[in-house]
C-alpha cells in the first residue's frame, strides 16, 4: 500500500531508473558464476573503515561500529524461480552490515527490509534502528552532510543486515529489463542472497536470525518466511519476524481508515466529510466481497484506494501560499501537496544530500550503480505488478504454527498502515485451533514510569502499539523499539556483567531494565483542521475557553476574599446593632482611619500570652496571661469586647476568646476580626 504514495508521488524527487549493465561483465560464462556466488570478494573487500564524519569507525572509543557493504550476486536463474527470461537476470542485492556491539548469552541477526515496494533501507539505517544519524551541512566544519552515532540502534545486541531490495532498490542492481515482477521472486532472489553472504561471512551462519521491516515489507517478510521454511539455506536458523505498521491484510486496512479516523477524531461520525467516507468505503467493501479465497486476494484493491484520500481531503488548504496536506504516514503533522509525507522524515534530505556524495559512494563500495540513490524507486514498484501474488496475511498462520515468533508493530498515529488495521487482522486471524487475541488481554507498556504503549502476546504472536509515533517507528521513539525488539529476542541483561542499564521498562506488573530513553516529538508541520473537523477543533477551543474562564473566576474570587481578609486584619468593620440583630436592611462595611496599627499590636501581645484591656482614661492594663490550650474572657465593664485567636504550645490547637458582643461604644459594636472568620472552615 505505501507504493500508492511513495510511486505515485515521485515527482517529489525525480529519478532516472534506467541501468546499464558494467561494460566489463565479460562473457555469459562469467555472469553464470557471479549468478552462483563463485569468485566472490573476500568480507576484507567490503569493510567500511569510515565515512564522513566517522573516521575510524572500529575503533571508536565510545560507540565502535564494525561495518561492511557492498553487492553480492542474488539471481537464482530461471529454475530457481528467480524469473522467467530475462527477469531478474545478473541482479544483485546491495546490503549495509553493522555487526553487533554486545552478545547477551547468545549471536543473533536481524535482516531488514524498508517497503515502498522500491524504498531503500538506509532509511532503516539512517533514521530508523541503525546507528547513525545525519548532520546537515552547515553544522559541520567540512560544508558537508556527515554522520554521527546515536545510541538505541538495534545493532546493540544483533548483527543487522540492512537490505535493499528487489534488484533495483537503492544501490541495488539490475539490468533495465530485469526487474521483478512478483513477490516470489523476490523470496528466491533474497535465498541466493543469503546463501552468499554466508560464504563471505560464514560467522552468520546458525545464529537466531530474524526478518523485520516495515510497511510493504509486510508483504515481503511472510513471503520469505514461507519460502525459508520450505528450503532454507545451510545454516539458516530463523527464530522470528517483526513487522512495523505493516501493508499485510488489505481486506481489514482500507476498512480500518474510517475507524482510525473516528477514533482519532479526524472525521465526526455523521458529518458531511463523514458521509463521503462511507460512501467510497461501501463501494470498497462490495468489491471486497468478490474475494472470498484468501489465496486470491489481492494485495491492492484499485476501488478501495480512494477510501484513504476521504480521511485526508478535508485537511488539504492554502497556508501562507501554499497548499498543504495531511502527512500520511503522522496525522499529527502536515506536508506540501502533493507530497502528503513524501517530504518527511526530516532527516530525508540530509540522506538525499549524503547518499549522492562520491565519496560516500566509494566508501560504501556502491560504485556499479550508474543512477544517484533515490529513496524509493518508482520503477521497482511499477514493474513489481503483483498479477499473481496474494496478500501475504494468508501466510501468517502457517509462520506462526512452524513455531517461528511473530511480532507486530504499529506507530499509533500513522494513517496508511493505521494500528486498527493491524488489530483486526489478528483479531480475524486463526492459528493453533484459537481464533485471534484468543484470552490474552492488552497491558500497559511503560519505560521510567511512562507510558509508551500497549502489549499482548498470545501463542508466540506479540502485539505492540507505541504512542505517540509515526509510520516509522524507530524514528520517533528509538530507544522504545530497542527495548521492544530486545524483549521480542529475548535479550537478557542480566548475561551482562557490569553493564549499566539507565532505565526501567514495564510490561504489566513485569520490571526490567532497558538501555536508555529518549523523547522525540513529531517532527515536522503541525497538523491544521479543515473540513467539517475544523467545527470541532473550534467546538473543543470554545469549551477550553470557558473552562478556562471559570479556572479565572474561580482565582478571581480566591484573591478577591483573600485581599479582603487582610484589609480586615489591619482595620476595623463597623456593624449598626439592628444588623447585629438582624433587623437591618443594609450591611456597611468600612474600615476606620487609624485602627490597623493597634490591631496589629494587640495581635502580637496576645500572641506573647497575655490580653490588654482600655481603662476609662485611655491606659492600657495587662491582664492574667492565659493558659495554654484554654480559654479567656474579657468582662471589663466599659471596655470594648474583642475577639480573637489565642494560639496553644500544643501543635494543632488553637484557642478562642468567646467575649459577648454587646457593649456598646458610641451607638456599635466594633470588632476586630482578624482572622477568626476562618474558624471552623
Amino acid at each position: 500500500m505505501e507504493s500508492r504514495a511513495r510511486v505515485q508521488l515521485s515527482n517529489v524527487y525525480a529519478e532516472d531508473d534506467s541501468q546499464t549493465s558494467r561494460s566489463d561483465e565479460g562473457s555469459s560464462s562469467r555472469a553464470f558464476e557471479a549468478r552462483q556466488g563463485n569468485n566472490l570478494p573476500s568480507a576484507a573487500d567490503f569493510f567500511v573503515p569510515s565515512l564522513p564524519g566517522l573516521p575510524n569507525l572500529a575503533t571508536h572509543p565510545t560507540h565502535p561500529v564494525n561495518l561492511y557493504a557492498g553487492l553480492l550476486p542474488s539471481d537464482p536463474g530461471e529454475a530457481g524461480g528467480g524469473g522467467e527470461g530475462s527477469t531478474g537476470r545478473d541482479a544483485e542485492l546491495y546490503f549495509l552490515m553493522v555487526k553487533a556491539r554486545r552478545s547477551a548469552g547468545r549471536q543473533r541477526l536481524v535482516l531488514w527490509f524498508n517497503g515502498g515496494p522500491g524504498c531503500s533501507s538506509f532509511d532503516g539505517a539512517l533514521m530508523e534502528i541503525g546507528p547513525f544519524r545525519t548532520v546537515p551541512a552547515d553544522q559541520t566544519t567540512s560544508g558537508k552532510v556527515e554522520l554521527k552515532l546515536v545510541e538505541g540502534g538495534w545493532e546493540e545486541f544483533a548483527t543487522v543486515v540492512f537490505i535493499d531490495q528487489p534488484p533495483g532498490t537503492g544501490f541495488s542492481y539490475v539490468p533495465t529489463n530485469g526487474y521483478l515482477h512478483e513477490l516470489d521472486q523476490g523470496s528466491q532472489h533474497l535465498i541466493t542472497f543469503l546463501k552468499n553472504l554466508y560464504k563471505v561471512f560464514p560467522e552468520l551462519k546458525g545464529l537466531d536470525t530474524y526478518l523485520c521491516g516495515e510497511s510493504f515489507a509486510g508483504q515481503y517478510i511472510p513471503y520469505f518466511a514461507d519460502a525459508l521454511i520450505k528450503n532454507p539455506p545451510q545454516g539458516f536458523n530463523m527464530k522470528g519476524i517483526a513487522i512495523g505498521n505493516g501493508w499485510i491484510d488489505p481486506i481489514r486496512q482500507y476498512p480500518a481508515y474510517a475507524h482510525f479516523a473516528y477514533e482519532k477524531g479526524l472525521l465526526k461520525e455523521g458529518s458531511k466529510d463523514a458521509e463521503k467516507l462511507e460512501e467510497r468505503l461501501s463501494r470498497c467493501m462490495e468489491e471486497m466481497e468478490r474475494y472470498t479465497d484468501p489465496m486470491n486476494t489481492p494485495i491492492n484493491i484499485g476501488v478501495c484506494q480512494s477510501v484513504m484520500d476521504a480521511v485526508t481531503e478535508p485537511f488539504t488548504q492554502e497556508l501562507n501560499g501554499k497548499r498543504m496536506c495531511m502527512n500520511i504516514y503522522d496525522v499529527r503533522l502536515q506536508d506540501e501537496y502533493p507530497a502528503c509525507g513524501m517530504n518527511w522524515p526530516p532527516d530525508l534530505t540530509e540522506v538525499y544530500s549524503f547518499l549522492r556524495s562520491p565519496e560516500v559512494i566509494r566508501s560504501l563500495h556502491a560504485e556499479k550503480k550508474d543512477t544517484a540513490w533515490t529513496e524509493c524507486s518508482g520503477r521497482v514498484g511499477a514493474e513489481l505488478r503483483l498479477r499473481t501474488s496474494t496478500a501475504s496475511v494468508v501466510y501468517l498462520p502457517t509462520i506462526l504454527e512452524a513455531g517461528v515468533e511473530v511480532l507486530i508493530f504499529a506507530g499509533a498515529d500513522d494513517l496508511i498502515c493505521n494500528y486498527k488495521g493491524q488489530e483486526e487482522m489478528i483479531q480475524n486471524m486463526r492459528w493453533k485451533g484459537v481464533d485471534g487475541w484468543g484470552n490474552s488481554t492488552f497491558m500497559d507498556w511503560s519505560m521510567n514510569g511512562t507510558k509508551v504503549g500497549q502489549w499482548v502476546n498470545t501463542r508466540n504472536l506479540t502485539y505492540a502499539k507505541i504512542l505517540d509515533s509515526s509510520h516509522m517507528v524507530g524514528f520517533d521513539k528509538p530507544h522504545v523499539t530497542n527495548d521492544m525488539i530486545t524483549r521480542f529476542m529475548k535479550v537478557d541483561f542480566s548475561l551482562l556483567p557490569g553493564m549499566l542499564a539507565s532505565s526501567s521498562s514495564k510490561i504489566g506488573t513485569k520490571n526490567r531494565l532497558a538501555i536508555g530513553t529518549m523523547s522525540t516529538a513529531a517532527a515536522g508541520i503541525p497538523l491544521l483542521k479543515g473540513g467539517d473537523s475544523e467545527w470541532e477543533a473550534w467546538y473543543n477551543a470554545g469549551s477550553a475557553i470557558l473552562i478556562l474562564l471559570i479556572l479565572l473566576s474561580i482565582v478571581a474570587i480566591y484573591f478577591y476574599f483573600r485581599r479582603k481578609g487582610q484589609l480586615r486584619r489591619r482595620g476595623m468593620m463597623s456593624l449598626s446593632k439592628d444588623d447585629m440583630n438582624g433587623d437591618g436592611d443594609d450591611y456597611d462595611e468600612r474600615i476606620p482611619l487609624g485602627s490597623g496599627e493597634r490591631v496589629e499590636l494587640e495581635d502580637i501581645e496576645r500572641a506573647e500570652g497575655y490580653e490588654y484591656t482600655d481603662s476609662p482614661g485611655g491606659e492600657r492594663k495587662r491582664r492574667t496571661p492565659r493558659r495554654n490550650g484554654g480559654h479567656s474572657t474579657s468582662g471589663s465593664g466599659g471596655g470594648s469586647s474583642r475577639k480573637g485567636k489565642g494560639k496553644s504550645t500544643r501543635a494543632g490547637h488553637r484557642s478562642v476568646e468567646t467575649d459577648s458582643p454587646t457593649s456598646s461604644h458610641g451607638g456599635q459594636t466594633v470588632f476586630a476580626l482578624g482572622d477568626e472568620d476562618d474558624e471552623g472552615r
